[in-house]
């Protein structure tokens, strides 16, 4: 979506493995002596944060960088409206013509044109493309700037989209918490920044929330709250850990369309389409509302990227209905706020602002829902019935303590999953690694990292500098005694090489972790439910559910894909309705092999959290690694 990437610093291994041991020093220690980690505490202070009435909204994503030259070989040219032809009322890469023609982001009577349609039509606010203070952003902060200006003098509300945090560890810290602490201070206060409970708004892009590691939200956010006072940060995606992490959720896109109604979209689908959407808004609002947070809901009139990125990548608008409906099913869903991908993303097809094509038929739809929206009342939310767990599930234990004292590396390799959450939440002490990490033993070894968390589809790197090397880091890694906990989110982990051109190149059986075949569709999804071993899982239901839709590509492990000498446990067994097996969805295994002797893994299969609720499973799984590792000195007292 932005037209800004991120440059990645480069790395000093020595320098890097020397910080490392010293932090994983410190943190030792810290974590010994705290009583509680300092994740766990700002979650919990978190959810003392209740929105109960929030004012209704309807607030279009907006884009600044238009105007915006570059120097190329061929001369000047405009990043946004590339190749433009007025003759022909073209421009290269969009699909339709702005009815002011290609205009500049800098001038200041298209930008009160642009607020005073979207007022007149029912739009509270934009929500402004934002890439940082970097030299790179300087023409959108400008716009930012002249748009705060005009909007401050008809009533109309701003606030920004955060896109980005460039760089790593304290240098990524300190620029984000820089440039919103800047975005605060400058913009915040002005009476037309977007407000809620008398806190500026600001919403954060998926690529950013992911960007971030997980553990350091919680001072990032208090780093600029201690700035530049208090704000409601809003991120984009419904993702169960975000209510606990931030005041709000959000989407920018339909997270997770099917393909067919995404790229193939027809009138005779126009009811597939609304079912499923009217499933996605209802998720993201009871999500939100669950816990006493800002619930947003996004409507799209179509997009079409093909002429911007040379794929075909379209969703059609069937004149007006996609837009429709979607707005149909936001009434329904009664969020806080509806958001409108976009105002004016032109490249992407996405836009609502008038063409020469379409006129201005986008915004009298919007004023015919919007007018309904804001005329309703707002929903009063009561106080959240369940609160955040503070013992492991089903014991006396304090969940923030079961991993503390733990260093544990993170291969994160689908960020749409709570396991990073919940680790952290239980006391871990989190480090992202990368497949080059795992070759360096000096850096990556069961010292470090008494557990590996693998967070991943079924893409992997079997070799960085020499053939297999990572297969081998992971083969030492077992021998010295470390725990690979595998948390799919794909069907089968460690199984399409990208060192071997993405050719299938399991390494499952190598590592002794029993995966195997199971089915690609359930023989009969109603006979199938799954069985927890709720002596060693504490705290689940014996009993859960198979899926009933999405993905039912069930891919177990079994006790004859592994060598006899490995002490094999099933934890929670998939069995139909005669009580047949029809394997394993989660396993722990000890290796007993030579080649792996010591080593221990856990497989989960990659919809099992998702069938217990991932609040109860992910602890009680958590609960159940830290049984299974050494004891600190502290526990031998």
């Amino acid at each position: 979506m932005a037209m800004n990437r991120n440059a990645q610093p480069a790395r000093y291994l020595p320098l890097r493995i020397a910080l490392a041991m010293g932090l994983f020093a410190a943190l030792y220690v810290a974590a010994l002596a705290q009583t509680t980690n300092s994740f766990f505490e700002f979650v919990q202070a978190q959810s003392k944060r209740q929105y109960t009435q929030v004012p209704h909204e309807v607030l279009a994503f907006y884009y600044g960088w238009y105007g915006q030259f570059k120097q190329t070989a061929r001369g000047e040219m405009d990043i946004a409206w590339e190749e433009v032809n007025t003759n022909k009322h073209e421009i290269l890469k969009t699909a339709r013509y702005p009815i002011n023609g290609p205009y500049s982001s800098h001038d200041t009577t298209i930008l009160d044109w642009q607020i005073d349609q979207a007022r007149s039509n029912g739009i509270t606010g934009f929500i402004v493309s934002w890439p940082g203070t970097g030299p790179e952003a300087s023409w959108q902060e400008q716009s930012m700037q002249l748009l705060i200006e005009r909007a401050e003098k008809k009533n109309f509300k701003i606030s920004i989209y955060w896109e980005q945090a460039p760089g790593e560890g304290r240098d990524q810290i300190g620029r984000a918490i820089g440039e919103i602490a800047y975005v605060l201070n400058r913009y915040g206060k002005s009476k037309t920044f977007l407000k809620v409970d008398n806190k500026p708004a600001i919403f954060a892009y998926g690529r950013l929330v992911y960007q971030v590691p997980v553990a350091a939200w919680p001072e990032i956010t208090e780093g600029i709250r201690a700035k530049a006072g208090d704000f409601a940060l809003i991120a984009e995606g419904y993702q169960g850990s975000f209510v606990y992490l931030f005041d709000g959720i959000h989407s920018y896109s339909l997270q997770g369309l099917p393909f067919e109604l995404e790229r193939n979209l027809t009138l005779a689908k126009l009811e597939e389409l609304r079912a499923w959407v009217a499933q996605y808004y209802q998720k993201g609002v009871d999500r939100a509302r669950q816990h006493g947070r800002i619930s947003c809901v996004t409507v799209i009139p179509g997009s079409d990227q093909r002429r911007a990125y040379k794929y075909d990548w379209q969703t059609d608008r069937l004149d007006g209905q996609t837009y429709r409906t979607l707005w149909e099913e936001a009434l329904k869903a009664k969020p806080d706020w509806v958001i409108i991908t976009s105002w004016n993303e032109w490249p992407e097809g996405t836009e609502i602002e008038p063409s020469l094509e379409l006129g201005d038929k986008y915004l009298l739809i919007t004023a015919e829902y919007s007018k309904r929206f804001l005329n309703s009342a707002p929903v009063v939310v009561p106080p959240p019935a369940a609160a955040l767990p503070r013992f492991a599930p089903g014991t006396t234990k304090p969940v923030d303590k079961l991993l503390a004292g733990r260093s544990v590396g993170v291969i994160m390799q689908d960020h749409r999953n709570d396991s990073e959450f919940w680790a952290a939440y239980c006391g871990a002490t989190l480090q992202r690694l990368t497949w080059k990490d795992l070759i360096d033993p000096k850096f990556f070894n069961a010292s470090n990292f008494p557990v590996l968390v693998h967070i991943g589809k079924e893409h992997y790197t079997s070799s960085v500098k020499a053939t297999d090397d990572v297969t081998r880091a992971l083969v030492r890694y077992f021998r010295q005694g470390g725990f690979l906990v595998s948390l799919p989110t794909g069907t089968w982990p460690l199984l399409y090489d990208d060192s071997r051109k993405s050719k299938p190149y399991a390494i499952t059986d190598t590592l002794a972790m029993g995966v195997d075949n199971g089915f690609e569709q359930p023989p009969n999804v109603s006979d199938l439910s799954f069985h927890a071993k709720t002596n060693v899982l504490f705290g689940l239901r014996a009993t859960a559910a198979f899926p009933r839709t999405g993905d039912l590509r069930f891919v177990p492990t079994r006790r004859t894909r592994v060598p006899a000498t490995e002490v094999y446990t099933p934890l929670v067994q998939l069995k139909d309705s005669a009580g047949n097996c029809q394997g394993d969805a989660v396993s722990y295994i000890e290796h007993r092999t030579p080649s792996l002797s010591g080593g221990k893994s856990l497989y989960v299969w990659m919809r099992t959290a998702e069938s217990f609720e991932p609040d109860v499973f992910l602890p009680s799984l958590y609960q159940f690694v830290s049984t299974r590792l050494k004891p600190l000195p502290t526990d031998k007292q």
